[in-house]
């Protein structure tokens, strides 16, 4: 089977995505994706094994795409969203011979843009995509509002890679190892994420905790100067992510204040790590992988108060609770794999129309959850 992927930025988690899917028999891949900023600079060494891929730097990069994707003949097309002008054509020109697949991480914000999309959705976006991939539920608002009935929608376009993940937490499990005392956040440093938000709350903090727990910070921005030389932080700069579990199995606790966050793939990462986690409403994965109470903790974007509390209430709660809250998170985080990313991919083709569904291999009743990734 030959698979189209036409990408924005490449990443860890997607890397680990697209090699369970090629892991598959007989799946071709053809990766088009954007070079890596300077914000989030991954090894591209970790990409080598994509034989077919085309790097773009800009748009105009891109003008042999089309001829690129017709050579290929893909029956899979993958798309990101509708912004890129060489993608929408590419999508346009594979009707009728492609299965075309737009992913979306847009949440429903009901933005003057946004309502202009649903007015025009007959006519355009919708017309692009044969069905529509969703990180979660705040997603799947907008794109049934765009005309996506249910059965042209997936779910679960982002997982981290699991497995490395939750080995962190499985390994502090049975070695009897309580969580860090750290907090930790992982992310560009813009504005966005709530950098601004993060430093005061945390030095309101120190001022009230007898023992306050240090702050770890990796990565990399215009904004690093918030966070640097302040007491109590620790700026570690990006990270590689097979560097990744090694943090998460030093720390106790994720801390992602965002303004604007989609989705947030290092919620699930930090799940999948055992991890209680303290989050922004602005936070996409929310929905899905943080529960109040149970595995962490929700509050207002901006509220430097509110966040002060909550990591006061986190820093003082017992081992008990804590390890409590650990194992709720690792479970919350089975939810997504490399493994079901690819496989909601190649089920949604085979029983995406009555013509595929008549052919279609029965499903395979689940005796377990993967924990394998």
């Amino acid at each position: 089977m030959r698979i189209a992927i036409l990408w924005t930025g490449l990443s860890g988690y997607l890397n680990a995505c697209l090699k369970a899917l090629a892991r598959h028999d007989q799946a071709q891949l053809l990766v088009v994706h954007q070079i890596p900023e300077a914000n989030a600079p991954f090894d591209d060494a970790q990409f080598a094994w994509m034989k077919n891929r085309l790097e773009w730097r800009t748009e105009k990069d891109l003008g042999s795409l089309s001829d690129r994707v017709r050579d290929f003949d893909p029956e899979i097309l993958v798309f990101a969203g509708w912004h890129l002008a060489h993608y929408r054509q590419v999508a346009r020109e594979r009707a009728g011979k492609s299965w075309r697949v737009m992913t979306m991480d847009n949440c429903w914000l009901a933005t003057i843009r946004q309502r202009l999309a649903v007015l025009a959705s007959p006519w355009f976006p919708r017309p692009l995509a044969d069905a529509a991939w969703l990180a979660g539920e705040r997603q799947a608002v907008f794109a049934r509002k765009l005309g996506f009935e249910e059965r042209n929608i997936m779910r679960g376009l982002y997982s981290c890679d699991l497995p490395p993940m939750e080995e962190a937490y499985l390994q502090r499990v049975q070695a009897r190892r309580p969580l860090g005392r750290a907090f930790l956040f992982v992310g560009r440093f813009i504005e966005e994420k709530g950098i601004d938000t993060l430093a005061a709350a945390y030095a309101s903090y120190r001022e009230r905790s007898l023992d306050p727990w240090p702050l770890i910070c990796c990565g990399a921005g215009p904004l690093s100067n918030h966070i640097e030389g302040r007491a109590g932080i620790s700026v570690r700069g990006f990270v590689q992510p097979d560097q990744l579990p090694s943090i998460f199995a030093q720390v106790g606790c994720l801390l992602l204040p965002s303004r604007f966050e989609p989705w947030a793939v290092v919620v699930h990462e930090a799940a999948a790590a055992g991890l209680p986690i303290l989050a922004s409403e602005r936070v996409g994965s929310i929905v899905h992988l943080v529960q109040p109470g149970l595995n962490g903790f929700i509050f207002d974007a901006g509220d430097t108060e509110g966040l002060a509390r909550l990591l006061i209430r986190i820093s003082n709660s017992s081992a008990q609770r804590l390890e409590a809250m650990s194992e709720a998170s690792h479970c919350l985080s089975l939810q997504y794999s490399p493994t079901r990313w690819a496989e909601t991919l190649l089920d949604g083709y085979h029983f995406s129309s009555d013509a595929r569904l008549s052919n279609a291999k029965p499903l395979q009743p689940i005796a377990r959850i993967d924990l394998n990734g």
